[in-house]
C-alpha cells in the first residue's frame, strides 16, 4: 500500500492546462462533489450540502451535454426510482409520511452519473493529482469528527435516548453524525478510493484511516473493513474470496436467526443487544409483509417510512429493500449499482461488497459518500486503476 516508483512517475507527468471557463467549471464541480459528499457542513440535516450539490449538477448540465450509454441509462433508472418512490409514498396509508428522505435519496443517486461524467471529462493527470489531495482533506474532517464524538458524544442531545451504560453506545454521536455507523460507512468508501489510488497514499494515511475506522466502535463497519482488506490481500482469488465471505456471512446470519426463532430474543440478546434488535425488526418486517397488499409489496412505503409502518427504523438492508423500496425499487437500485460497478473490480469487490456486509447492521439510502465513490470508481474502468492490475505495481499509463 505504500508509495512506489509508479507514484513518482505519476508525479512527473505534466498536467495539461486548459484555461477555458468550461474546463475550470468542470474541475470545480468535480472537486465540489467529492468534498461536499464526504464533508457535511451543518449538523445532521445538510440543507446547504444539497444546495452546493445542486450547483454542481447545474454546471454539469450546462457544460456536459454528451452522455455515454451507461450515464443515460442510470439517469433513466433514477427517474424510474423517483416514480416508484412517489407511488409508494402516495399509496402509503399512514397519516405521517416522510418525503424529505426520499428527495435526498434521489439527489444522492444523481451524484454517481454526475461524478462519472465529470471524471471522464477532465484529464487523467489532473484527476490523479486532485483525488489524493481531497482524500487528505476528508481524513482531516474524519479526525475532527472522531475527536468531537469521543469528547462530546455523551453531551449531545441526539444521544440522550441511547443506553450510554454500554461503551459501544457511549461514543456514538458526534457534531456531524447521529450514529458512528454512518462514519464507518464513509470510511469504507474512502478506503475503496484509497485502494484505487494506493500508490499515491502513504503508510501514515493508511494507518490513520484504519485507526479512525476502529475508533467508530461500529462492529459492522469494522467487520466490513476487515473483509475489504482481505479482498485486497487475496485479490488474485477475489472471486473465491467473494463467495467465501458471502457464504460465511449467510451461514452466521441463518444460525443466529434460527436461534432467535427457536429460543426467543434472549438467545441473541446475550450475544449482542444491537444484533438482537435487527432480528426483531426482521420479525416485524416478515409479519407486516405477509399482510401487505400488492401495491406495498411492489412499490414499498418510501425510504425512511418504516418507522411509520412498524414503529422502528429499518436499520438494515433487508428491511430497507423489502419495506421501503419494494420489489420495483430494489430491482431498479440493484441495476443502477451494477451499471457503475460491472466493469470496475475495485468498485464491485472493495466498495459494494463492504456495503452489503455492513448493511445487515445499518444502511442508509441517502449516502452521498457511497454514490460519489461509486461514480468515481466507475470512471476508472479500462484504466490502470480499475483493479485489473491489483495489487501489482505495474507502471501507470496515461490512458483512462
Amino acid at each position: 500500500m505504500a508509495s512506489n516508483p509508479a507514484s513518482l512517475a505519476l508525479g512527473s507527468l505534466p498536467v495539461p492546462r486548459d484555461r477555458s471557463l468550461s474546463a475550470s467549471l468542470r474541475i470545480f464541480a468535480f472537486g465540489g462533489l467529492l468534498v461536499f459528499s464526504f464533508i457535511p457542513i451543518p449538523i445532521y440535516i445538510n440543507v446547504s450540502q444539497v444546495f452546493l450539490l445542486a450547483l454542481c449538477m447545474i454546471a454539469l448540465g450546462c457544460y456536459l451535454v454528451r452522455f455515454v450509454a451507461d450515464t443515460s441509462t442510470s439517469l433513466f433508472l433514477i427517474f424510474c426510482i423517483a416514480i416508484s418512490q412517489t407511488i409508494g409514498i402516495l399509496h402509503f396509508s399512514s397519516a405521517e409520511k416522510n418525503h424529505l428522505t426520499a428527495f435526498l435519496f434521489i439527489t444522492s443517486l444523481l451524484i454517481a452519473p454526475a461524478i462519472l461524467t465529470l471524471a471522464r471529462s477532465i484529464s487523467v493527470a489532473v484527476r490523479d493529482r486532485l483525488v489524493p489531495r481531497i482524500i487528505n482533506w476528508v481524513l482531516i474532517f474524519l479526525v475532527i469528527e472522531c475527536v468531537s464524538r469521543l469528547i462530546f458524544s455523551q453531551h449531545i442531545k441526539a444521544a440522550a435516548e441511547l443506553d450510554t451504560s454500554d461503551a459501544f453506545y457511549r461514543y456514538k454521536s458526534s457534531l456531524f453524525f447521529f450514529d458512528s455507523n454512518f462514519t464507518g460507512i464513509e470510511i469504507l468508501c474512502v478506503l475503496a478510493i484509497m485502494f484505487a489510488y494506493r500508490e499515491a497514499i502513504g503508510r501514515n494515511q493508511w494507518l490513520l484511516t484504519y485507526v479512525l475506522l476502529f475508533a467508530t466502535l461500529s462492529r459492522a463497519s469494522i467487520a466490513a473493513g476487515i473483509c475489504q482488506l482481505v479482498m485486497y490481500m487475496l485479490w488474485r482469488w477475489r472471486v473465491w474470496a467473494f463467495f467465501g465471505l458471502m457464504a460465511g456471512q449467510t451461514l452466521i446470519i441463518v444460525k443466529l436467526l434460527n436461534d432467535y426463532v427457536s429460543n426467543g430474543p434472549q438467545a441473541t440478546q446475550a450475544v449482542d443487544g444491537s444484533l438482537s434488535s435487527k432480528f426483531f425488526i426482521l420479525s416485524l418486517m416478515t409479519s407486516n409483509y405477509q399482510s401487505a397488499g400488492g401495491m406495498q409489496k411492489f412499490f414499498g412505503v418510501g425510504v425512511d417510512n418504516t418507522v411509520n409502518l412498524i414503529g422502528l427504523f429499518a436499520h438494515n438492508i433487508v428491511a430497507t429493500c423489502v419495506l421501503e423500496l419494494g420489489i420495483a425499487g430494489t430491482l431498479l437500485l440493484v441495476i443502477y449499482i451494477w451499471i457503475f460497478s460491472r466493469k470496475c473490480p475495485v468498485s464491485m469487490y472493495l466498495l459494494v461488497l463492504p456495503m452489503v456486509i455492513n448493511g445487515f447492521s445499518l444502511v442508509s439510502t441517502s449516502m452521498p459518500y457511497f454514490f460519489v465513490a461509486l461514480g468515481l470508481l466507475g470512471a476508472l474502468r479500462g484504466s490502470a486503476r480499475d483493479g485489473n492490475y491489483m495489487p501489482g505495481k505495474k507502471r501507470l499509463t496515461a490512458g483512462g
